[in-house]
This record gives C-alpha cells, structure tokens and sequence, in this order.
C-alpha cells in the first residue's frame, strides 16, 4: 500500500500537507491533481511526494484523479515548497503559482445513476426518496445544490446518503467550467475620408491642437 502527501486546497493547511492512502486501483504520481477528502469536504490536492508510510497513523484515501497527468513538475513541486517555507506562506498558494489557469474551480457535486445491474427494488423507499430516486435515473445525473434548492439542504443530504448506501444513487465530482468573460478591445477610426481629416488634421495644427492634429494624422494613415 502507498501513500501520498497532498497539499489541499484550504487555508486551514497553512503550510502542512496531509497523509493520504493510494487505492490500489488508482495509479498517482508526483504533481498529480487529486480529489482530496478533508473534514466533510471534497477538496483540491496536488500530490507533493509518494511514501511508503504516512506521516499519521489513520489516513483517508484520495478519492480520485482531476487531471490524468501531472499538473505540476518536480522542480515545480520543489520551487513550491521553496517558496512556502521561505516567505511563510500557506503551501497551496504557492503551489497554485504554478498550476495552469482555470485551476482552481468549484467542486460541483452530482447525484447520479448507478451502471446498470437489473431492476431495483424501490417499493420500500418514501415518496421524495423515490421521486429522487426517479428523477436521476430518468436525467442521468443531478447536481445536488439542484436538490438542495428543492428539498433543503440537510433533507436533500440525508435523502441522498441513504440512497447511496443502498446502491440506488452514486455521488461523483466534477469541476465548475471555467467561466471566459468576453474582452472588449476600444479602437478608434476615422468617421470621413482620409482627405477629410487632412484638412481637419490642417486647422487642428493651426489652432495649436498639435496632438489631436497628429491622432488625426496618424488614423488617416492606418
């Protein structure tokens, strides 16, 4: 069994990074971005160095890979801690000077159906687990703030653990698009021909307007 040291995403961390297991089924490397558990939390981790022991005695596992590849190389992992233990600065920060851009996003959690193993049993579920239960087989998948919104947060939690441990439902995570506002680039351009300005570019110069006279100048000429 591995284990790897993992710089989560939270101000709590500070400059420590955390002791998790790697699942045997799970393949991890140095650099990699990795769903994290924390508290009750699903965080953002990048992995800063595999073990062979952990550094506590009872460790969580990574509960999955954001990025197939590392997203950070080892001299960047090395720049990292540099950095957060020169100018004392929490260790994810300084990590995240060197992740790519649209890194650190929100963690979207989804209610979604489970593969397909036969008709299961739902006649001893109530009727909001079972509408729930309906309602993500027929779409797929549902976010659960969606089912927050509906039912109330803490219900909605409790509805859906419940569907989870009966095989019902599975949870799975994804990262909030990356959201690219439009940028606007002003320009100027002349509004009359370019003999037009010339003339206008002429009377500007005479009235002492010099650098109006020379925009004009320089527009008519683009």
């Amino acid at each position: 069994m591995g284990y790897a040291e993992v710089s989560v995403n939270s101000p709590i961390a500070q400059r420590k990074t955390f002791s998790y297991t790697i699942p045997s089924d799970l393949s991890i490397d140095v650099g990699q971005a990795v769903w994290a558990p924390f508290g009750d939390k699903l965080l953002q981790g990048i992995v800063l160095e595999l073990t062979d022991y952990p550094s506590v005695e009872e460790t969580k596992e990574i509960a999955g890979i954001i990025e197939p590849r590392p997203v950070l190389s080892p001299f960047h992992v090395l720049l990292a801690r540099w950095i957060s233990e020169h100018y004392l600065s929490p260790l994810f920060d300084a990590v995240a000077l060197m992740l790519p851009p649209g890194f650190e996003r929100k963690v979207l959690t989804f209610i979604c159906s489970p593969p397909a193993t036969g008709e299961p049993d739902i006649s001893c579920l109530t009727g909001e687990q079972r509408h729930v239960v309906e309602l993500v087989w027929r779409q797929g998948k549902v976010g659960l703030r969606e089912l927050e919104k509906a039912l109330g947060a803490r219900r909605a939690r409790l509805i859906t653990s419940k569907l989870i441990g009966q095989g019902l439902v599975v949870k799975s995570y994804e990262l909030e698009g990356v959201k690219v506002k439009p940028k606007r680039v002003p320009y100027l351009r002349l509004a009359v021909k370019a003999s037009e300005a010339g003339q206008e570019a002429a009377k500007l110069r005479q009235q002492r307007a010099i650098k109006q006279a020379s925009l004009v100048e320089f527009l008519s000429q683009a």
